[in-house]
């Protein structure tokens, strides 16, 4: 599914819950900080998957927390003018070690504590 699709049926509540996961949720934010500075990409994505859960009745799964810190580990990655393609293949522990990347910042603690609002990292800053 191209970016533009996903990230369309993401903002219209339409995407089927089986097609949005872990990578898709990170095209999805690194979408977002293709086309806005950080703190507007982190805070719009952070809406926009709070109206998708609420579609889906799914409010639990939503953690403001991991959503905004993770914003920060993507965008820390990225280069201007990149290609999906070209970022995802440069960057495969955002797929398959996320809770590591973001264990280094936040102890089980203070991600308990930043499900509804935001927790400050506790281990080590974010970038």
């Amino acid at each position: 599914m191209e970016t533009a699709v996903l990230v369309a049926q993401l903002e219209a509540a339409e995407l089927d819950a089986g097609q949005f996961d872990h990578r898709a949720h990170v095209r999805a934010a690194w979408h977002y900080l293709n086309v806005l500075p950080l703190p507007e990409a982190a805070h719009r994505f952070a809406a926009v998957l709070q109206a998708y859960v609420r579609r889906l009745s799914a409010q639990e799964k939503f953690h403001l927390t991991l959503t905004l810190a993770f914003m920060h580990l993507i965008h820390q990655r990225m280069h201007a003018g990149e290609s999906w393609d070209r970022f995802s293949a440069r960057y495969p522990e955002l797929f398959r070690d996320a809770g590591k990347l973001i264990n280094r910042h936040y102890s089980p603690q203070a991600l308990e504590r930043g499900r509804r609002e935001f927790a400050e990292p506790d281990l080590a800053a974010l970038p």
